[in-house]
């Protein structure tokens, strides 16, 4: 497996191996006592794909691999700090319009920020342990179908990525 991977350009850093299970096997007869036949060996991997164009031979790869479980497949960008910083600074500036629109009516205008956070304001004291909705229990929307066949492999068409903030401003 470890071959498919760096065949199909997946970095040896980007590729972790764990969590050896040894299953014994008998010869499974109630006349006769259990005799152990052998072992069934299998293994956890790790791995991200940085390119998304031979993940599909990877998995067909990965689904014919017997002793192969718990396949866990991350996808990621290289420029994603700055894509995130981007999406930060206009979400941020989002929230600032938006704040002045609600402002407008009462006859007042946004001032400077007195507090900004990624997660709802009302969700905070539950981070804390102090009640309140259980932290990262928001619905996070499915990229993938729940149940597949095995000739239907798990390729992500799109990946999305969003900022949100929660602003509270002053108001003068």
């Amino acid at each position: 497996m470890l071959a498919t991977l760096s065949a199909k350009h997946v970095s040896a850093n980007d590729i972790e191996s764990f969590d050896i299970n040894k299953q014994m096997l008998t010869n499974g007869n109630n006349d006769k006592p259990a005799a152990i036949r052998g072992y069934d060996v299998s293994r956890s991997l790790k791995f991200t794909a940085r390119q998304l164009d031979v993940l599909p031979a990877i998995e067909s790869s990965l689904v014919d691999s017997q002793n192969t479980e718990n396949i866990n497949c991350q996808f990621d960008r290289t420029d994603r700090a700055a894509i995130e910083a981007d999406l930060l600074t206009k979400a941020i500036h989002s929230a600032r319009d938006q704040a002045d629109k609600l402002a407008e009516p009462l006859g007042r205008h946004v001032t400077a920020a007195q507090a900004i956070s990624r997660s709802p304001f009302d969700s905070i004291a539950g981070s804390l342990g102090l009640g309140g909705p259980f932290p990262g229990s928001e619905y996070i929307g499915r990229m993938f179908k729940k149940s597949v066949s095995a000739d239907e492999l798990l390729v992500p068409s799109t990946i999305s990525m969003s900022a949100t903030v929660n602003v509270l401003f002053k108001m003068e």
